[in-house]
Parts: structure tokens; C-alpha cells; sequence
């Protein structure tokens, strides 16, 4: 199996074995070895899981810089509207935008109007379907690369139309190698993301095809120069920027959680937020409930896109930002409409490609092979205590006979099935810490003679 492309790297000089991350992971994809974390790469969903939970600060996100987009003449700015809701209240999206353009792009891209041309194509797919419900979003990739590894059977209940972001990626290169001249290869249309399973999701799409997006940069990449720069700017240079800013509230309104709600009123729908509820609802869907809702909107980030690990400000305070700002843009410009019903009928919103379940380590072809880990896995599990303690290095005593049936773990990684093992965690993790003070000199009182 090709190696997977995933967001986060484990830097090993730091990380000090906690296993806080391996017990964050909703898919078991974290192992500890040796007092060393690293990532099964074919369980991972890039949920961000493990970059918050690890106390020593060993895993980050891997992210892009504006100079690895050089190479391309025309570089064009494509803004999740969280980023609008990232700054103070005096930096309006004007300034936001003025200060894309100030550092260095040529172009920002408002895709207002592909998103009303995808909540479009959302109901028309909706109200056509003929298969099993509930239908599910795919607009967060966390749920979808979700889908494909813990519930397969779900697959082709993924909504098939594309994201927003894809669709603008598209026409912006299109629109500006028209106006330009010059061929759509040498454009990059780059997404401001709050997440880095977006930014994953273009470099590798969930369903095989190629990404309509150049790459992505991370909103907190890019803070820092935009806020520095909103203090240079002069008045013109923000009015003409605000001419090219953001369009409509719907714009603002797809970054808060039950987004489609709007489009789907006549159509039994919910809203899902924070990996955990999702999971909750997938394992209820599997059972066979929740049958009578028909389309699914889940966020991995609890309160939707402003929760994302790229972001800066307060999910909270965002939210009251973006309030603010819906409240001060129209509802929707009598331009979009007009564009949105010139280009339905010939734009393609089908994705590129099938999203089909992830292949993963534990089901080999053969069916001897099959019979064989499966006696090795039951027979590791009934010596097991089944108190799921993780001191093996597996999240749980089911993950742990998993390994030892494939041949990645050994029974001896077990604490009930070895003694000594205990012993040697103790000389591993210990022999990193420095020498606990003798009783009183952490008080500066010597200590009693021997």
C-alpha cells in the first residue's frame, strides 16, 4: 500500500512516551514503542487529536510557506471565512483582504458564489437519492477519511458533490488565465484553512483525483503578516479591497455549524459537531437507527470550522465576530443569484473520483492467513485482562491482539504476560528524567546523614 500523506509529525528527540495521544485517537492509529509514539499511517485521520493532547509538545502540523509557491506567476488567495472572524473588531474584511494582497498575493477569491452553487446541487442531490439514509456531508475531511476506516459501509452514503473550495479553486484559475492570457497551470489558487485536514485533504483527496487547490496555508500562518500589515495600510487601500471583499452573509454562514441547514428546511436534517458526538451518531446510524434523517451535516471541530488546529482566536469570540459581521453584509447580492443561475446548468459538481473504504494492514487476501491471525488474536485475548491500560504500547487489549496477530506487536509487550516488563518501562521512562532532589533539599534543607 502507498504511503498515506498526513498533517502531523512526531518529533521523536521530544516526545517522552506519554501515552496521552495514543488514548486521544478515536481510530487507534497511535502506538508507543520503546517509549516512542509514531502513527500507523492507514488508521490516521488527521483529526488533530494527538497534536492537543501530547503534554511535551513532540507532534505538530506540517504546514506550507508562501515561498514554496514562488514558482507560479499568479498567485490567488481563496479565504475559508473563518479568517474573517480571526482579528479585532476593528479590522474589518477590507482590511483582511488588503492585507492578502500586501503580502504578496495578486488576487482574492470570494466564493460565495460557488458555495450557493453547491448548497444547490446539495438539495438537488438530496432530494434525487435513492439509496439509504442518512446522506452525509463531505465538506469536513476528518468525517470523511472517518468513514473510510472505521464505518466502510457508510462510503456510499457520502454525499457526492464537491466542496465549495474545490469548485472556486477551479473557476478562479480559469477566470484569471482568460484575463491574463496566460495558462492555468502556472496559476495557484491557494486556500487560507483553518484546519490541517483541509490542507491534507488537497494534497491528498479522499477520493484519488486531483485537487483543483495548489495547496493550502494555515490561518495562523498567515495572522501575523496580515495583522502587522492592516496598520500600514492607507483608506483607498482598504475601500478597494472591500470592494473585492466578501459578497453576502451566506459566505460568513458556512463556518458556523448548520450551515445547509437553511437549504435543507423542507428536508428531515441535523447537525453533528466534535468527533466524539460524530462517532456517537455513526455508531447509532450502524445500528440501524436515526434512519428517518436524511442528510447528515458533521463536524470533526466542536462548533464547526472556527474550532479548527490552524486557527487563532477563541472559538467563542469568533463566533460573536462573525455574528457581528452577518449582521453588517447583505443577506445574499442580487449578483450572486444571477451568476449562480448562468453557471448550474453547465457546471459539473460530481466528484472526481469514488471515496471508497481505506485499505488497511488487517485484512490480508489470503484466506489461510485470515484463519490464522484470527485464532492468534482470540488466543491473545483470552490471556489478556481486558483492562485496556495501554502500558503495552496499544490503546486497548483488542488493538494490543490485533498487533501481535500481524506481527507488529509481541505477547511480551504485555505487563500480565511477562514478568520484568514493568521493570524495563521503569528504566525506559525513568532513565529520561532527571534525578528526583533528596527529601529537603527542594527546601533547601540538607539532608539528615546516613
Amino acid at each position: 500500500m502507498p504511503e498515506l500523506t498526513h498533517g502531523f509529525k512526531i518529533d521523536r528527540d521530544k516526545c517522552d512516551g506519554h501515552l496521552a495521544c495514543m488514548r486521544a485517537c478515536p481510530t487507534q492509529a497511535v502506538r508507543v514503542r520503546e517509549g516512542k509514539a509514531h502513527v500507523l499511517p492507514d488508521l490516521c485521520v488527521d483529526c488533530g487529536l494527538c497534536l492537543t493532547a501530547c503534554p511535551s509538545g513532540a507532534i505538530r502540523a506540517e504546514t506550507r510557506s508562501f515561498a514554496e509557491f514562488d514558482k507560479f506567476k499568479y498567485k490567488v488567495a481563496v479565504p475559508s471565512p473563518v479568517l474573517f472572524g480571526q482579528f479585532p473588531m476593528a479590522v474589518g474584511p477590507g482590511h483582511i483582504v488588503a492585507g492578502l494582497l500586501g503580502m504578496g498575493f495578486d488576487a482574492v477569491w470570494d466564493f460565495t458564489v460557488e458555495l450557493a452553487l453547491v448548497n444547490r446541487a446539495i438539495l438537488d442531490y438530496v432530494e434525487r437519492w435513492e439509496g439509504p439514509f442518512p446522506l452525509l456531508s463531505v465538506s469536513c475531511p476528518v468525517v470523511v477519511r472517518l468513514v473510510q476506516v472505521l464505518y466502510p459501509s457508510m462510503v456510499d452514503q457520502l454525499i457526492r458533490v464537491q466542496v465549495p473550495r474545490e469548485l472556486a479553486g477551479l473557476e478562479a484559475k480559469q477566470k484569471f488565465s482568460e484575463q491574463l492570457g496566460i495558462p492555468p497551470d502556472d496559476i495557484a489558487a491557494i486556500y487560507i484553512t483553518p484546519c490541517q485536514a483541509k490542507s491534507i485533504s488537497i494534497l491528498k483527496p479522499a477520493e484519488g483525483a486531483k485537487s483543483n487547490l495548489e495547496g493550502a496555508l494555515g490561518i495562523s500562518d498567515v495572522y501575523n503578516n496580515i495583522l502587522a500589515l492592516t496598520h500600514t495600510l492607507q483608506e483607498d487601500q482598504v475601500q478597494l479591497a472591500s470592494n473585492h471583499s466578501i459578497c453576502s452573509g451566506a459566505m460568513l454562514r458556512w463556518t458556523i455549524n448548520e450551515a445547509q441547514g437553511q437549504i435543507l428546511q423542507r428536508h428531515r436534517y441535523m447537525s453533528v459537531t466534535g468527533l466524539a458526538n460524530v462517532i456517537q451518531v455513526f455508531d447509532d446510524i450502524e445500528k440501524g437507527k436515526l434512519r428517518n434523517i436524511e442528510y447528515l451535516e458533521c463536524d470533526a471541530c466542536w462548533g464547526g470550522c472556527i474550532g479548527g488546529n490552524l486557527t487563532v482566536d477563541n472559538i467563542y469570540v469568533t463566533r460573536s465576530k462573525l455574528h457581528r459581521l452577518l449582521a453588517e453584509v447583505p443577506a445574499a447580492a442580487p449578483q450572486v443569484q444571477a451568476e449562480v443561475e448562468r453557471r448550474y446548468p453547465a457546471t459539473d459538481f460530481s466528484l472526481k473520483g469514488r471515496v471508497r473504504r481505506r485499505t488497511t494492514n488487517d485484512g490480508p487476501t489470503d484466506l489461510r492467513e485470515r484463519v490464522r491471525r484470527m485464532k492468534v488474536e482470540e488466543a491473545v485475548t483470552r490471556a489478556l485482562p481486558g483492562l485496556d491500560c495501554g502500558l503495552c504500547g496499544a490503546p486497548s487489549c483488542g488493538a494490543f491482539a490485533k498487533d501481535v496477530a500481524r506481527g507488529t506487536g509481541q505477547r511480551s509487550d504485555c505487563v500480565f504476560l511477562r514478568e520484568g516488563r514493568l521493570r524495563e518501562l521503569k528504566t525506559t521512562y525513568l532513565s529520561r528524567r532527571k534525578k528526583p532532589p533528596e527529601i529537603g533539599e527542594q527546601f533547601g534543607v540538607s539532608p539528615p546523614p546516613a
